[in-house]
């Protein structure tokens, strides 16, 4: 291989690299996509050239990671992903599935009354 790291890498971390394979096939190009990350990235490279890299203290970025990610978050709250209507019923049934009501029997600690 003409990069035998490369190759390595991502052998080592197939499972996770491939883990939206564990999902149904109709959400599959939303896991795949980055689109939101980049978006967040680009805004954020945009931010810190805006203030010429003068950050008082460290604690300067996080807040401006917070602006910005509640920044993002306001404009694509309300905004569906292309063709989400057709998603949207796999990805209720997949939390009803995991998050419905557990009836389970409780077994007592104790056969006896305690003296």
């Amino acid at each position: 291989a003409r990069y035998p790291s490369l190759v390595a890498s991502w052998w080592e971390n197939s499972g996770a690299l491939l883990r939206f394979h564990d999902y149904p096939q109709v959400l599959w190009p939303y896991l795949r996509s980055t689109n939101l990350m980049e978006r967040f990235i680009r805004e954020v490279r945009r931010g810190t050239k805006v203030r010429d890299h003068k950050f008082p203290k460290g604690e300067a970025v996080y807040k401006l990671l917070y602006l910005e990610s509640e920044r993002q978050e306001g404009r694509w709250a309300e905004r569906r992903l292309k063709g989400f209507a057709e998603v949207q019923e796999v990805l209720e049934g997949m939390l009803r599935e995991r998050y419905a009501p557990r009836t389970q029997t409780l077994t007592p600690m104790y056969t006896s009354k305690p003296p």
